[in-house]
């Protein structure tokens, strides 16, 4: 059976600690995972480090994590990737969010495109960056992930693009040539870097956005013959880039 896991990142984890539960993560222990007294589990900081650790409930809203040895290694992705993804409505962001993060994405920078400046995008952004944040955190409890994506704030394609850097920038374009091409004269030309990808959203990027990443040093790339929603256009280009330049196929990506 695996043991539960939780993150707790508001604080420097050692082995030997013992740290006082919060109210959110006690009730989140004992309410959400039916953690028991004594109860065995993983306590991990976002940031790499992960502990085996025992559960002692002293209270009603009361309990301590005992952290022993380190339970894993870190969980950081081969190769730092960066999803762009246009911001999209609810459950269509959500789950490219959440999968983001099983894929082993190192940034997530939602981008405020020309189809989705509606009200409803603009409406509570703040409010959906929190949303968002709770994503990242219980799919990094859910996939063994024992270190957090940076989530940045909501930004414009204009201020998201910005500089080029060494590296891979691809954008999911229906018209473009096929993504395998991209792929291999990168991984052929031994080139190291990051990779960032920009997804439009629903309805895709405009002929001035495209015109736009194109100005900017991104290379339109498509996946078959099929319109693929938002949602599914980013989880199968990270799953493609990651199986090919990253970590998915289980050993050492590609430099």
């Amino acid at each position: 059976m695996r043991c539960p896991r939780l993150l707790i990142n508001d604080t420097d984890l050692a082995a030997g600690q013992s740290i006082p539960a919060s109210q959110d993560r006690l009730h989140y222990a004992t309410n959400v995972l039916r953690l028991k007294n004594h109860a065995a589990c993983r306590v991990f900081d976002g940031q790499g480090n992960e502990f085996h650790a025992r559960l002692d409930i002293t209270g009603r809203r009361t309990g301590t994590f005992h952290l022993g040895e380190r339970a894993a290694a870190a969980t950081t992705p081969a190769r730092p990737i960066e999803l762009l993804q246009g911001i999209a409505r609810g459950d269509h962001m959500d789950l490219a969010v959440q999968k983001a993060v099983e894929l082993g994405v190192s940034i997530i920078r939602p981008v405020l495109c020309e189809r989705s400046r509606s009200a409803a995008a603009h409406r509570g952004l703040d409010k959906r960056h929190a949303h968002w944040a709770g994503i990242i955190q219980a799919a990094a409890e859910q996939c063994g992930r024992n270190e957090l994506p940076l989530l940045a704030p909501p930004a414009t394609l204009d201020d998201t693009l910005g500089a080029s850097s060494p590296g891979l920038d691809l954008v999911a374009d229906e018209q473009g040539p096929p993504l395998s091409g991209a792929l291999d004269a990168f991984g052929k030309g031994g080139t190291s870097g990051r990779v960032r990808i920009l997804i439009g959203p629903e309805g895709g990027l405009t002929d001035e956005e495209r015109l736009q990443t194109r100005k900017a040093g991104f290379q339109s790339v498509s996946m078959g013959p099929r319109t693929l929603r938002t949602e599914t256009a980013a989880i199968s280009l990270l799953t493609l880039v990651q199986w090919k330049l990253g970590d998915l196929d289980g050993g050492a990506a590609l430099t």
